[in-house]
């Protein structure tokens, strides 16, 4: 199953090893038309779109305890976020050792990379046809007599495994995903050694020790080998195509807001992993509506409402809503300019705005 979200993708992928990386990258040759983006959104234009008026949302910063008006072209964005320096990458491995020698088709092949091909593929693909059955999910529940809504099937079975595969890939190619990347390179090793420790003065030791990774190049290659690795990413649309589906509709005065992380997870039994028991994955896409991914073992109650509209209640829609706070980078996003609850759960927990957090418990 996983290799046909690929076929239908058209991802055409080729090894090269880079010093000891072994990353799969896209390989293309250089388009000279292609336009150079500097602003790399690793959440979708297309999506924040449908919370805001026009091009301007409500943005609520965690990191600074700030609400302010803002542009969507200019959130959820960073300068060449996705692009890898080869040619840097190149001088530092020489700089390394002035004896290693390129093997004559890498470096062909750095040589026809397009530095930005994640950003043209996310445009020309992600953010288009793979966005098109969300819209229409809005579009069902917009045209359809609010009488008759709960009794629409929502989208096809083809448009689910579009979702699915599009959901796959914004959960990895977000900010929140590249610091769980950084920081797994640099404690995840130190908890394991200190796990392994026979004595206290080893723990000490490896308490007094930071690894950091100090070359934005190299975290950029870390998460491109993510991003590029098309097993993984099928296997997590799979796993999220495995759920029950229900779209929820808010009819209360309170809208859905999203994130720069916006699909959040909640495990009900403990566990965030996307195929544990318990787990509850939603991504809200418009203010009146959220996409709602539950394990099925635990939610079987849920099956006759399998690709169905659902109303969700307040208290529910105000969940949804603090997941997207908790689980954000750094910014939170509305079509109004409402943040009373956000400051609340901010007071109630400082430690909601310390962006820097660590994501891996060491004890």
């Amino acid at each position: 199953m996983a290799a046909i979200f690929w076929l239908n993708t058209g991802w055409n992928s080729d090894t090269i090893l880079l010093g000891q990386k072994a990353l799969w990258i896209l390989i293309k040759e250089r388009d000279s038309m292609a336009e150079k983006v500097k602003n790399e959104h690793y959440v979708p234009q297309r999506y924040l779109k449908h919370f805001a008026n026009g091009e301007n949302f409500f943005v609520f910063d965690k990191e600074k305890t700030e609400k302010r008006p803002g542009n969507v072209g200019d959130y959820a964005c960073e300068r060449y976020f996705y692009d890898v320096d080869f040619d840097a990458l190149k001088r530092e491995k020489m700089e390394q050792d002035s004896n290693f020698e390129f093997d004559p088709e890498m470096e062909r092949i750095m040589q026809t990379i397009d530095l930005q091909h994640i950003e043209h593929w996310f445009g020309q693909n992600v953010e288009t046809w793979l966005f098109d059955p969300i819209s229409k999910i809005i579009s069902t529940y917009v045209m359809t007599n609010p009488k008759n809504i709960e009794n629409m099937v929502a989208i096809t079975d083809n448009d689910m495994n579009h979702i699915s595969l599009y959901l796959a890939i914004q959960m990895i190619r977000s900010k929140e995903f590249r610091e769980n990347i950084k920081e797994m390179y640099e404690r995840l090793p130190l908890l394991l050694m200190k796990k392994i420790a026979k004595t206290d003065e080893e723990r000490e030791y490896i308490n007094s020790i930071e690894l950091e990774i100090k070359n934005k190049n190299h975290l950029k290659l870390f998460h491109a080998q993510f991003l590029m690795d098309e097993e993984m990413v099928s296997d997590i649309a799979v796993r999220l195509r495995s759920k029950i589906w229900v779209i929820g509709y808010n009819k209360t005065d309170i809208p859905f807001i999203t994130s720069d992380n916006p699909v959040v997870k909640y495990g009900h039994s403990g566990f965030n992993g996307i195929n544990s028991k318990g787990i509850e994955i939603a991504f809200p896409i418009s203010p009146k509506l959220i996409l709602i991914l539950a394990d099925i073992e635990e939610f079987g109650r849920l099956l006759p409402f399998h690709n169905h509209f659902v109303e969700i209640p307040s208290e529910k829609v105000h969940y949804y809503n603090s997941l997207q706070v908790i689980q954000s980078y750094r910014y939170v996003f509305s079509k109004r300019d409402e943040w009373e609850f956000v400051e609340k759960m901010l007071k109630d927990n400082p430690k909601l705005k310390d962006i820097k957090h660590k994501r891996f418990l060491m004890s």
